[in-house]
């Protein structure tokens, strides 16, 4: 499930999605379906390298002040540091497009 698209520092891309780990489903009474709250907290300040499948943050569903679900969310994608070769080589790529 996807919850979203997050910032990254440092990277060769700027941005990674933020998917669930596992399915967010469970059984409960249908009268206490209303009551069910979603708490979601992400990392602050995420920086790369981040992996595929790093824990960048929880959700957690409560019913009636206990957790009755906790579930990582995890990066979609590898994130790669940006280095000093990866800037030149974006710059160059980008000169040769502007001259064809």
């Amino acid at each position: 499930m996807f919850f979203g698209t997050l910032d990254v520092k440092k990277g060769v891309s700027s941005s990674v999605d933020a998917i669930l780990s596992e399915n967010a489903s469970f059984f409960i009474k249908k009268s206490k379906s209303s009551s069910v709250t979603q708490n979601i907290t992400f990392r602050e300040n995420l920086e790369a390298p981040i992996n595929q499948g790093d824990i960048i943050g929880t959700v957690t569903y409560n019913l009636d002040g206990d957790i009755i679900k906790s579930i990582n969310i995890v990066a979609d994608k590898e994130v790669k540091r940006l280095t000093f070769i990866n800037m030149a080589g974006n710059v160059l790529n980008n000169w040769f497009s502007l001259l064809r």
